[in-house]
């Protein structure tokens, strides 16, 4: 018997509608639990320099559309994975490559955000204004280390990191 994981967007537990923070977002159907995997962010993959300015340009992309799913490998986010909006207060988080999964209970109607800087590397230089309006809103959000330590904490915990965000905060001594 084949072991069969049912993500949320599959069954109709989201959809997209306007967003408050931006443009589009991907919104809960139904209520989504804490824990439970919502769907794998994808697109085209490419390798490219992890300052990928020269890269939105070329193609006429916002800075914040590629993700970053390994030291030089990036996601042209299809446009369903584009559709998921960064929040300073997400209620989903990264595990593995790219699988994004609740992060607490989340309610009918309630956008899923994810933080974008758990998926910006440590020599990443990208930056953007945020408008998330959370409370704990940081203004500017940048690569992983421009993240409080106590949130990079709490996403550790909660193991809502990609797998190559976690080898580079080894690497750098950030995480034992």
């Amino acid at each position: 018997m084949q072991n069969f994981i049912r993500k949320a967007a599959d069954i109709g537990k989201v959809e997209v509608r306007t967003s408050n923070i931006s443009g589009n977002g991907t919104f809960a159907k139904e209520t989504i639990a804490s824990g439970e995997y919502i769907t794998t962010l994808s697109g085209d993959p490419v390798i490219t320099d992890p300052n990928v300015t020269d890269l939105c340009l070329k193609l006429g992309i916002s800075g914040d559309d590629p993700l970053q799913i390994d030291d030089a490998l990036f996601l042209i986010l299809n446009y369903a994975s584009k559709t998921i909006n960064h929040s300073c207060n997400p209620n989903a988080g990264i595990r593995n490559q790219s699988d994004l999964y609740a992060l607490k209970d989340i309610n009918i109607d309630e956008e899923i955000t994810y933080d974008y800087s758990i998926t910006s590397g440590v020599n990443d230089t990208w930056a953007m204004s945020c408008g998330c309006s959370s409370e704990i809103c940081r203004q500017t959000i940048g690569n992983i280390l421009t993240i409080p330590l106590d949130t990079l904490s709490k996403y550790l915990e909660l193991n809502a990191l990609p797998d190559f965000i976690k080898s580079q905060l080894r690497k750098a001594g950030k995480l034992a």
